[in-house]
């Protein structure tokens, strides 16, 4: 079943049928300020964290669903009948109203057509102005004058979400409100800079501060006294739950058109002044949404693709570049799941979104990887889950306020050994490494940045005290320590030894030669590489189980992951990474692989492990007592599926590595939404596995590395545009069926025309590379000086 279709030409999704099974989401902004909202206007909005600094407020899973929202409400006043732009939250039958949200790139629309009035509400924050505009269009069709009343309604937080949540006597008593020249002033009382303003382009008939006058009592969003009696009350008042409500009655002739907006920002009275004054025109606004459109044109012009798949050009061109940028923009807790109730970066999450979109916004992806590097610990380990401002100059207020973001102490901001994960900081080497291959600034490396716990190296120094903390920390195999946790959180051993924490050592170890011997650091090259070796044996002797690859031991040494477990029998990580890392050899690769796709497969993806656990085993950890189907037992968790068809690519099976890249593709699950029920544009944290009775349904969309390795893989292995150091190197592994594909990338401010050629239907194998007509030795592509346009053309066979 169908409830949308995909418009790449203006980049949206649209949502035709709007009685979706669950929300479906988007993102506003690209900056500081960023807004969660679904297809019918629930969510909310916040300025730099979800966490201290959330401006409206959401009830997660509540009834009635993703409520409040950023409503616009339109009353006919000749018969008192209303209704909202967006279906929720008044709801209008859909049989007797059309209604559609279409969610673009940092924007959605809200439109509907309701008794002869129609109207559309476009959500965005523009570029360097940090205020959420909602800019409205109303249409008579009808062949009679109309008389409509339009009532905004948002309901305002008291920006601390715990307090906000659970202690009323500091958000019912400490926050206030003014009306003054048509704006609303909410006065956060406890904070020194606390205001926010609520504003339109119009001079307003009457307005609402107070949330519980707009309601009413006993009646929720749907049916709000002050929209029924057509007036609001103008009520004002120090403390309570605030609002913005704002009230204009229009006149439209037969067929006129009006436009106006309202403006929800940060700031005093006089800050929503300033930004009415300046969007106050519509050319104005056009012109904010222009640039917008622009920044996303930029971005995705970065690297486009023609491929023979529909469902991959869409993905990539569009929806999948977009996702990874939210990514990392925003970190990961900010959606309907993970709702603010914790903020900051976390260490592996962030060391991987800050390598998937380099090419498109290489600028925020340099400032998370010097974030990342301060939040590193001399050791040698990562900071878990951090705040990059304890690392920063701290602005001093006046007062002691309950309600700042706290800075902790050194001694409770820097965690032991205890609280480590394994793998945190392993994924941040090869980051760096990618980021200086894609810019081209070796001398970034040689950078010094101070370490979380005092003290600083230089960049490249820091990679070394990564890696030489995991070549200390193994355990009685010599396999890299679990400590915490690596990757998989849930299954732990115990602390006990992680096969893939081993494998993404050797990873990195690769990755960290290639720059060593780039640099001339021959010492440096020479040590590592003995250790890779050393660790690539340990690997070999320890891990192999006769046809795939351990997850590990258990702290006990009891071994996970082997052909004589009932349980836990197969785990994509280890197996994916053996191969992905180099570790394992073609044989024993194409052994691991061939189990990954006997035992995990499933139409909807690759499961992270089968059989699922049944019975609680505290050895193992707690994904044993995790439902099977679910999350990290059993279920198809997307993020490392694209880790399987990178492995597969390695092995040289294009063909096999679609096969799973189609299986997880959101886009192919845009028929069967009854089943799937999240969004078709973005990967899903996870999809319920085959030994749950929700087999097939996706959770958890957007906030999930999924969205980057996703791209990472089809990019840069499935299609083989791969950044080097002196140019860009192209190994594509691809369906045997294809006649080829074409790339438009942009490298190092030159653009590169990429046309593949595959005559003789191979999956894998450059025969002939051409620059501008001219043959090259190797599959290497010189680097051309910024500016230049060339003409790459690759023949497979």
């Amino acid at each position: 079943m169908q409830y949308g279709h995909f418009d790449n030409e203006k980049r949206e999704y649209v949502i035709d049928r709007v009685d979706l099974p669950t929300s479906w989401t988007n993102y506003l902004g690209t900056e500081d300020m960023c807004a969660v909202l679904n297809h019918t206007a629930g969510g909310y909005l916040f300025y730099k964290s979800a966490e201290y600094h959330r401006i409206t407020r959401f009830r997660a899973n509540a009834v009635p669903m993703d409520r409040p929202g950023h409503y616009v409400y339109l009353r006919d006043d000749e018969t008192g009948e209303y209704w909202s732009v967006s279906w929720q939250p008044v709801a209008k039958p859909l049989d007797e109203a059309k209604y559609t949200c279409r969610h673009g790139m940092s924007y959605t629309v809200y439109e509907c057509e309701y008794n002869g009035i129609k109207a559309s509400q476009t959500m965005y924050i523009p570029i360097g102005t940090p205020v959420e505009v909602w800019d409205i269009k109303l249409e008579n069709l009808s062949a009679r004058p109309r008389t409509i009343s339009v009532f905004s309604y948002a309901e305002l937080a008291y920006h601390h979400i715990d307090m906000d949540n659970r202690n009323f006597q500091m958000s019912l008593y400490a926050a206030g409100s003014s009306y003054a020249g048509g704006v609303i002033e909410q006065d956060l009382f406890y904070e020194e800079d606390g205001f926010q303003y609520f504003a339109a382009t119009f001079e307003p008939d009457s307005f609402e501060t107070l949330r519980d006058e707009f309601i009413g009592p006993y009646r929720t969003e749907t049916d709000p006294l002050g929209v029924e009696r057509g007036r609001l009350g103008c009520h004002t008042e120090l403390g309570g739950n605030q609002c913005c409500g704002l009230h204009k009655q229009w006149e439209l002739a037969a067929g006129q058109e009006l436009r106006f907006a309202f403006f929800l920002g940060e700031g005093r009275r006089e800050a929503g002044l300033a930004v009415r004054q300046k969007f106050l025109a519509d050319a104005a606004r056009d012109e904010a949404m222009a640039a917008l459109r622009a920044l996303w044109d930029k971005k995705c012009s970065a690297l486009q693709i023609d491929t023979p798949s529909d469902a991959m050009n869409t993905m990539i061109n569009i929806w999948t570049l977009y996702q990874s940028e939210v990514n990392v923009m925003f970190s990961r807790f900010a959606s309907f799941i993970e709702v603010g109730g914790r903020t900051g970066l976390g260490y592996r999450d962030t060391s991987q979104d800050a390598m998937t979109v380099l090419h498109s916004n290489p600028e925020k992806c340099r400032q998370r990887i010097v974030q990342l590097l301060k939040g590193l610990v001399s050791e040698g380990y990562g900071l878990h889950l951090f705040e990059p401002e304890w690392f920063e100059p701290q602005k001093q207020q006046s007062f002691k306020s309950p309600t700042v973001v706290p800075t902790p102490d050194k001694a409770s901001m820097i965690h032991g050994l205890k609280d480590a994960c394994s793998d945190d900081a392993l994924w941040l080497v090869s980051t760096i490494v990618d980021s200086v291959k894609e810019l081209g600034d070796l001398d970034f490396v040689d950078q010094k940045v101070p370490y979380a716990d005092g003290g600083e190296d230089t960049v490249y120094d820091h990679m070394k005290t990564i890696l030489d903390f995991s070549a200390r920390m193994v355990g009685a195999h010599g396999v890299c320590q679990g400590l915490r946790a690596d990757w998989n959180d849930c299954l732990n051993l115990g602390g006990g030894e992680s096969a893939m924490v081993s494998f993404l050592h050797v990873w990195a170890l690769g990755n960290f030669i290639e720059l060593a011997q780039r640099l001339g650091r021959s010492e440096d090259v020479e040590k590592y590489t003995a250790l890779r070796s050393k660790v690539i044996a340990v690997c070999e002797d320890q891990l192999w189980d006769g046809k795939w690859y351990l997850r590990g031991y258990t702290k006990s040494g009891r071994p996970i992951g082997t052909d004589a477990d009932a349980e836990g029998k197969v785990h994509m990580e280890s197996n994916t990474w053996a191969v992905l890392s180099g570790a394992a050899g073609h044989e024993r690769g194409i052994s691991a692989m061939d189990a990954v796709d006997e035992y995990l497969y499933t139409p909807y993806g690759l499961m992270l492990n089968a059989p699922a656990y049944s019975k609680p085993d505290d050895d193992i950890g707690f994904v044993t007592r995790v439902y099977k189907g679910l999350k990290e037992n059993g279920s198809v968790f997307s993020h490392p599926n694209p880790w399987a068809w990178a492995a597969e690519c390695k092995l040289g099976r294009g063909d096999r590595a679609m096969k799973f890249y189609n299986a997880l593709c959101p886009y192919n699950q845009n028929d069967m939404i009854e089943i799937r029920k999240a969004e078709p544009y973005s990967y899903c944290q996870f999809i319920s596995g085959r030994d749950h009775t929700k087999y097939g349904e996706a959770h958890h969309p957007f906030m999930t590395g999924s969205g980057g390795w996703s791209y990472v893989a089809a990019t840069r292995y499935m299609l083989g545009i791969m950044p080097d150091f002196d140019g860009l190197r192209i190994d594509p592994c691809i369906p045997a069926g294809w006649d080829g594909f074409s790339v438009q990338r942009r490298f190092r401010g030159a653009v590169y025309h990429i046309r593949v050629e595959n005559p003789g239907h191979v999956c894998k194998g450059v025969k002939e590379v051409y620059l501008n007509g001219e043959k090259l030795t190797g599959q290497l592509v010189p680097a051309q000086p910024a500016g230049a346009e060339c003409q790459v053309r690759v023949v497979l066979g």
